[in-house]
């Protein structure tokens, strides 16, 4: 549900921002509102659910994004719609820091890889189907459809959560919160996601980012100094990162490759729709292309990764979209079909080896007692990548493109003039070439990670 409705909306943005009258600055606020409340609550989420149980906070995840879907439907104001999309990002949190936990706590290691698989598989489908739905639903009945549309699925799912999800009792831990610590992460992430998103709308030099970014570095010396010196049980244990290399390396990894890859489902559907004229319903179309491969070959790298391990699987995967990106790059005003698609397959070759081997390794290299921990961890990385990912977006475009021409872009109107569409041309292949090279790098921090072994028991 929740990357059905994340696809759903970047279809929607354009409609949406034209019938609510928003401009740039206001729009950004429509997917950075979900990712703020998402990334600043998941490692503090999934902490609390490694103590107190995780099915609990699963449950209220889906009823709290349920529920903020309704309000977001029913918003007829600009900062109503961005508070109830932070409304969603909250249940968003409570699920995403317990899902992947979950799946791991269940299974034995030698099938954890394709059990994380078949769950991938899952979010991807959702991907799969998110632009086609929301490309049919905006096109035909308006973009407050696609916010009620989550509404049967959330109270099916809450159903079936309380009737057939059971909770693990094997790993409930008497430890106690570190508040202050996870005051300080939150407040910390929340400066930095909105310093890197809003940077090139305001002005990297701007008061305002410039106050944040103080802020941000206080507060992530606070959190450190908190984590180490004075929390008895730490939000986040820091020997995860300075001790275990293949947790680092891994979510470093997830981290660049989230950056490269979220703003290619954006600048396509900006592409397509303002660049060739295409509507809503035939971008959903063409955007299947990159989900649906991922889809397929999740469960597979998945069941790869629990024979050969994570390190070649994830790699080559990560050198696969740096390729895309580049080919990406390459495209123009008048690109063919054939063209787009391909390239938004290779990219999906790519991220379909990577992710399943990648999230397998991360959940396997802790012991049971941090699994929520590490989901989160995980899950922060993703969403800190898809906010920047954002932000070099604006930034990028900035430099090319004037202002009007980006409230044009935003507002979904096909941009007539030559010379504005050469500028937008330009900047989304500079945005591609620097996609690229985060691939790469992101290619040779998948190398250096640590050899896996199986995940103990704290029992054991």
């Amino acid at each position: 549900m929740t990357p059905l409705d994340g696809s759903i909306v970047t279809i929607a943005i354009p409609s949406i921002a034209s019938s609510i009258d928003m401009g740039l600055e206001a729009a950004i606020w429509i997917p950075l509102a979900y990712l703020l409340l998402l990334t600043i609550l998941l490692i503090n989420v999934g902490r609390l659910a490694d103590i107190k149980g995780r099915k609990r906070f699963y449950t209220v995840g889906f009823i709290v994004f349920t529920a903020g879907s309704v309000l977001c439907g029913a918003s007829v104001t600009d900062m109503q719609l961005v508070t109830f999309r932070a409304v969603q990002g909250i249940g968003a949190a409570f699920i995403a820091a317990n899902s992947a936990a979950i799946v791991t706590d269940w299974f034995p290691s030698g099938e954890r890889g394709k059990a994380l698989g078949i769950n991938t598989m899952a979010v991807y489908a959702g991907l799969t189907a998110g632009p086609v739905i929301g490309g049919i639903l905006v096109q035909n009945y308006g973009w407050r459809s696609i916010f009620y549309v989550n509404v049967p699925i959330g109270i099916l799912v809450v159903t079936l959560t309380i009737l057939k999800l059971k909770e693990s009792q094997k790993n409930r831990m008497s430890e106690g919160f570190d508040l202050a610590g996870s005051i300080m992460l939150s407040l910390a992430l929340a400066s930095l996601l909105v310093v890197l998103t809003l940077g090139g709308t305001y002005g990297w030099t701007s008061a305002i980012i410039f106050g944040l970014l103080i802020f941000c570095g206080v507060t992530f010396i606070m959190f450190f100094w908190v984590e180490s010196k004075l929390a008895s049980y730490p939000t986040l244990d820091l020997s995860l990162f300075t001790g275990n290399r293949l947790f680092a390396a891994a979510n470093i990894t997830a981290f660049l490759s989230y950056i490269a890859v979220n703003g290619v489902t954006l600048m396509i559907s900006i592409y397509l729709q303002a660049i060739q004229g295409l509507d809503p319903q035939t971008t959903g179309f063409y955007l299947i292309a990159q989900s649906a491969v991922m889809s397929f070959l999740s469960p597979l790298s998945g069941w790869l990764s629990d024979r050969f391990g994570s390190r070649l699987l994830s790699s080559l995967g990560m050198f696969f979209v740096a390729v895309g990106l580049y080919l990406f790059s390459q495209l123009n005003a008048t690109s063919s079909a054939m063209e787009v698609i391909s390239r938004l397959i290779v990219v999906g070759v790519g991220f379909g080896l990577f992710s399943s081997p990648n999230t397998s390794a991360v959940m396997g290299s802790v012991r049971e007692g941090k699994l929520g921990v590490a989901a989160g961890t995980l899950g922060t990385m993703r969403f800190m990548g898809q906010g920047i990912g954002l932000a070099l977006i604006g930034t990028v475009m900035s430099t090319t493109l004037p202002a009007k021409d980006m409230l044009a872009v935003f507002a979904g109107l096909s941009m007539q003039s030559g010379v504005a569409i050469d500028e937008f041309v330009t900047g989304m292949r500079s945005f591609f070439l620097i996609t690229c090279v985060i691939g790469m790098i992101g290619t040779m921090t998948s190398m250096v990670r640590g050899r896996e072994h199986a995940r103990m028991s704290m029992h054991e």
